[in-house]
C-alpha cells in the first residue's frame, strides 16, 4: 500500500505505508509546504475498499518553534557536494554520538542509576553538549533475550514488538531536533553468512527496506545502510569469501532506500578501515558503493595513523580528490576511553573539519556498546573489554579498567563538551563549509611550513586554520597571505573555548609572503585562527 500526497504546488510525494498488526495499516508523513495537500491510498488490492482508493485532505502550519531541522527542513547534499545543507541550504554542521546498540537503550524504568528513561536522558544530555546527529545501528538481533527485532525471515507479531520500541525513540529524536544517521534492518554479519544470503533474495531485502522506509522516512534521517559494509564487510581479503566488493547484497538495500524515500535522505554505506592500505583500506577509490544510484555521502571509518607523530593524510585525500565528488563524514574513529584518551578524542574531531570531512562522529565508552553493568557476563570479551589498547598515534594506553565504565559515567566524558561546544562553536563563528584542507602539500598556495604535528585547512587567503597537536611549543610559518594586507592571529584552546590574542596587524614578506607563527602557548594542542582584516 503506498499513500500519494499532492503539495499545494502540485508536487508528489509518494509514501508507502507498512502493516502493524492485525488488520492495522499505518502511513507516516511530514508535509515539507505550508498549505492543503491532497491525499490518495493505493493499494494491490484494489477490491480492498478499506485500504484502496481513499482520498481526503489534510492543512499544513507553518513551523514556529525554534528546533533547526524544522525551520530549514531535512537533510541534503549541497550543491558543490562538499557538505550538507537543510533543504534550504542552510549548511548544516555534522556532529554525531555513536550509538551501535541503540535498541538496547531502556526506553522506560529507571535502574540502579535512579533515571527513568536512560534513552531520553542520554538524547538531551548530548543536545545540551552540541550534537546533533544520533548514529545509531541495530547491532544486536534481540529486544530481550531471545525476542527477534532486526534478524527478520517473515513478518511476525514478535517482529512488530521490537518495532514498537524502535518508534519511540525515532519519534522522541525527531521531537528533539536530532538527524537520526540509522543503519536499516540488522547488523552486517547477518548476510555474512552463505546459507542467509539464500534467504536474503534481492527481492526479499527490497521488501524490507520498503518497510523500513514507510516507518521511519517521515523523520529527519540520514541512511547508513548497515556498519562496515564498504566494500565486502571485511570479507575476501584474506577471509573466508561470503560477498565481494561486487556482489555485495548491501546495494540491493541501497537501491531500495533510493527507490521507496520520497524525501531523498542522504544515503552512504559505512566504510571499512579508511586509508590507503592495499590490505584492508576502503576509500573512495575502493568504494564499492562510488557509482551506485542514490549513494550520495562517505561514512568513512578513519582512525588516524601516525607517521613520526605527524597523522597520515592519506585516507582523507583520497576522499577529498575521489573522481565522483561527495560530502565525507568520519563516521567512526577511535573511541573516547576505549581506544584512545579525551586528547586523542578531541584531536578526531578536529582533524577530520580541517582536512575535508563535513561531519564527525563522536563515540564513548559505556554508550556506543550501551553498558548498564559492565561485569554482566554478556560483556566478558565484547569488544576489547578485557584488555588494554595502546593509541599508536598518541601513545596512550587506555586500561581495561578504564573501559568497563557505564553509559552515565561515559556520558560525562570531558571531550563530549570539548568537541559539542567548543569546536562547534569555533566552526560555526566562520564560514566553516568553504574550508579547503591543505593536507601535507608544500606546493599548495595556501598552506604552512610546519615543523610540528598539524592539520591545517583555509579560505583562500582570507582564512588559516591550522591545529597543532605536538607535545612541544613548536609551530612553523604560513605562506601565501595577501601582500600590502594586514591579519589578525589568534589562539584558540579547544579544552576551554577561549581565544587568546597575538596580534592585529600580521603581514608576511617575502615573495610568497611568509608570517613565522609564534611559539605555542604550551605544550597542549591548540588551533591558530588568522583572519585578513577589513
Amino acid at each position: 500500500m503506498d499513500v500519494k500526497f499532492i503539495a499545494p504546488d502540485g508536487a508528489v510525494l509518494v509514501m508507502p505505508a507498512f502493516w502493524d498488526g492485525e488488520a492495522s495499516w499505518k502511513v507516516r508523513f511530514a508535509p515539507t509546504m505550508y498549505g492543503i495537500w491532497n491525499y490518495e491510498t493505493i493499494c494491490s488490492d484494489t477490491a480492498n475498499s478499506g485500504l484502496h482508493g481513499i482520498k481526503g485532505t489534510l492543512g499544513s502550519n507553518a513551523y514556529k518553534g525554534d528546533l533547526e531541522i524544522y525551520r530549514h527542513g531535512f537533510i541534503t547534499v549541497s550543491e558543490n557536494k562538499r557538505y550538507f545543507t537543510y533543504a534550504d541550504g542552510t549548511p548544516f554542521f555534522y556532529l554525531g554520538d555513536t550509538h551501535w546498540s541503540m535498541p538496547f537503550e531502556r526506553f522506560e524504568g529507571s535502574d540502579v542509576s535512579g533515571i527513568d528513561s536512560q534513552f531520553k536522558y542520554i538524547v538531551d544530555k548530548r543536545i545540551e553538549q552540541g550534537f546533533n546527529v544520533y548514529q545509531s545501528e541495530p547491532i544486536q538481533t534481540a529486544n530481550k533475550q531471545g525476542d527477534e527485532i532486526y534478524n527478520l525471515r517473515s513478518f511476525s507479531d514478535k517482529a512488530l514488538d521490537g518495532f514498537h520500541n524502535m518508534d519511540n525513540k525515532f519519534l522522541y529524536l525527531a521531537e528533539k531536533g536530532m538527524v537520526h544517521a540509522n543503519a536499516q534492518l540488522f547488523f552486517a554479519g547477518e548476510l555474512a553468512n552463505a546459507a542467509n544470503l539464500k534467504i536474503y533474495t534481492p527481492a526479499y531485502l527490497e521488501k524490507l527496506t520498503r518497510y523500513w522506509v514507510a516507518r521511519y522516512g517521515a523523520y529527519p534521517v540520514m541512511w547508513t545502510t548497515a556498519q562496515e559494509v564498504d566494500n565486502d564487510f571485511h570479507f575476501g581479503r584474506g577471509h573466508q569469501t561470503v560477498f565481494t566488493a561486487e556482489t555485495n547484497p548491501w546495494k540491493a538495500v541501497t537501491a531500495a532506500l533510493h527507490k521507496y524515500d520520497p524525501y531523498t535522505h542522504p544515503i552512504t554505506a559505512h566504510m571499512e578501515l579508511t586509508s590507503m592500505d592495499a590490505d584492508w583500506g576502503t576509500n573512495a577509490t575502493t568504494s564499492a558503493f562510488k557509482y551506485i544510484e542514490g549513494h550520495n555521502w562517505y561514512a568513512a571509518q578513519w582512525k588516524p595513523t601516525n607517521n613520526k607523530g605527524q597523522l597520515d593524510f592519506a585516507g582523507p585525500e583520497d576522499l577529498w580528490n575521489s573522481d565522483v565528488t561527495k560530502p565525507t563524514v568520519n563516521y567512526e574513529g577511535k573511541y573516547d576511553h576505549f581506544w584512545t584518551d579525551t586528547f586523542g578524542a578531541r584531536m578526531q574531531g578536529w582533524t577530520a573539519f580541517l582536512n575535508g570531512m563535513c561531519g564527525h562522529g563522536y563515540g564513548a565508552a559505556g554508550i556506543w556498546l550501551i553498558i548498564n553493568d559492565y561485569e554482566a557476563k554478556d560483556y566478558a570479551g565484547a569488544y576489547d573489554l578485557q584488555q588494554d589498547t595502546t593509541d599508536p598515534l598518541t601513545g596512550t594506553i587506555v586500561k581495561k579498567e578504564e573501559k568497563r565504565m557505564t553509559w552515565y559515567e561515559g556520558l560525562q566524558l570531558p571531550a563530549a563538551t570539548e568537541l559539542g561546544t567548543h569546536m562547534r562553536n569555533f566552526f560555526q563563528s566562520m564560514e566553516w563549509w568553504k574550508l579547503e584542507p591543505c593536507f601535507d602539500d608544500p606546493q599548495a598556495e595556501h598552506v604552512g611550513i610546519f615543523s610540528a604535528w598539524y592539520s591545517a585547512a583555509t579560505i583562500g587567503s582570507q582564512t588559516y586554520v591550522v591545529y597543532f597537536y605536538n607535545p612541544t611549543t613548536l609551530t612553523g610559518n604560513i605562506t601565501g597571505l595577501e601582500a600590502d594586507q594586514t591579519y589578525t592571529a589568534r589562539w584558540y584552546n579547544p579544552r576551554t573555548g577561549e581565544y587568546t590574542d597575538i596580534s592585529t596587524s600580521v603581514s608576511g614578506s617575502g615573495a610568497k609572503s611568509l608570517w613565522k607563527i609564534p611559539e605555542k602557548p604550551d605544550t597542549e594542542d591548540w588551533i591558530l585562527y588568522v583572519t585578513i582584516n577589513p
